[in-house]
């Protein structure tokens, strides 16, 4: 096929055109920033322009854009798309059911989802890594580290939309408060939206209102819950068990702004790059640790596949998918509280043969049947 690859900022953008070539297919790649609006006459100039300068079998996007699929449907051409994030509001347009669309969803929770409301142009499967060129990485000045965590604290201000609801009535904002610390100890089972009542929601429209897309059919109890509440539980979640952590081993945080005023005893590594520094702080760490977004409920995050994919030891909190995939204690090693982790953490930096031996076990499974190309191959299977 000769797939029309469009791409904003996205990540593993070269592995998924590696795996399309080797696969056998041709692929151009090109970006355009307003594929990230829902109406926008430069993208669809732009996308008229891209078709009549060659034929195309298909377009493929990482994450879901309603405005590629109007375009893909007006000009009957297959729209492929492998969403890595969750949530993803857009997945809520009324686009999704155009035909042009593949929809492949990482998270077999969200696809049940859809799958139930009878969407039949949504799918299943993982996200994957690729071995090659994240066991290429050779950044030298990446310390040795006990144990390493990359990912956001959704402490910055961009992530801080609980602060919104700062002016809520005081007994409404305790109750979220109460929800949201719940929630922050829990894994594997996202409640918040069913906890909302419409009180609670009349309390938070009243402070930071809330209006859907034209063309969505998102509820404000999906938006206040799975971006407001859901990033701050997140939060509380890592902050915590990086603090606790941090007071009995060295701990290292590489996030986007210095961390000290919430991890006073961890060590602050700076913001690093996804491809060129990543991969070195993965095989660098003795332990990597994998602290998923509550939003996320079965799935396997893009971050503990591509540790496991540096062939670095992966200690995670339990998600089912990867016990679908991997053997725990052989392949990975998760946590189920703080305290738990910190045993964990203190028997595995002490046992360095069982350590290496976990993470080389996972590292092979991944590249004998979860690269990039294997992905490629199933989602064409599909197709």
């Amino acid at each position: 096929m000769k797939i029309l690859f469009l791409e904003w900022k996205s990540y593993c953008v070269p592995d998924m055109a590696e795996a399309f070539t080797e696969a056998g297919h041709d692929v151009t790649l090109a970006t355009c920033a307003e594929m990230t609006d829902r109406y926008n006459t430069e993208f669809d100039n732009f996308f008229e322009k891209k078709l009549s300068e060659s034929s195309y079998d298909a377009v493929f996007t990482f994450n879901y854009f309603p405005i590629v699929s109007k375009n893909c449907d007006k000009a009957q051409i297959l729209y492929i798309s492998w969403v890595y994030d969750n949530p993803l509001i857009a997945l809520f347009s009324c686009t999704v059911i155009n035909p042009c669309n593949r929809i492949f969803l990482f998270d077999y929770h969200s696809y049940e989802y859809f799958h139930n409301q009878g969407i039949s142009t949504i799918f299943y499967l993982p996200l994957c890594a690729n071995p090659k060129r994240l066991c290429k990485s050779t950044n030298t000045d990446i310390p040795q580290n006990d144990i390493s965590f990359v990912g956001s604290l959704y402490t910055e201000p961009k992530q801080r939309l609980y602060d919104k609801l700062s002016g809520m009535d005081s007994y409404s904002k305790g109750y979220i408060d109460a929800l949201v610390d719940a929630q922050s100890h829990i894994d594997g089972y996202f409640f918040l939206e069913e906890s909302l009542s419409p009180a609670l929601l009349d309390a938070m429209q009243k402070v930071c209102p809330i209006t859907p897309n034209q063309d969505g059919a998102e509820t404000p109890a999906y938006v206040y819950s799975h971006y407001f509440l859901g990033r701050r539980a997140t939060a509380l979640a890592r902050i915590d068990l990086l603090n606790k952590l941090s007071q009995n081993f060295d701990v290292t945080v590489y996030t986007h702004a210095d961390c000290k005023d919430i991890l006073p005893t961890a060590i602050y590594g700076g913001k690093i790059d996804y491809y060129d520094t990543m991969p070195t702080v993965f095989q660098h760490s003795k332990i990597n640790l994998n602290i998923t977004l509550k939003t996320i409920q079965t799935g396997i995050p893009l971050r503990a596949w591509d540790i496991l994919g540096c062939s670095g030891f992966l200690l995670t909190n339990f998600q089912q998918e990867l016990c679908d995939f991997f053997i725990p204690g052989e392949d990975f090693v998760y946590y189920e509280s703080p305290p738990d982790a910190i045993e964990k953490a203190a028997y595995f930096l002490s046992h360095d043969r069982e350590r290496q031996e976990i993470a080389h076990n996972a590292f092979e499974k991944i590249a004998a049947s979860h690269t990039f190309h294997h992905r490629v191959q199933s989602m064409f299977d599909i197709i």
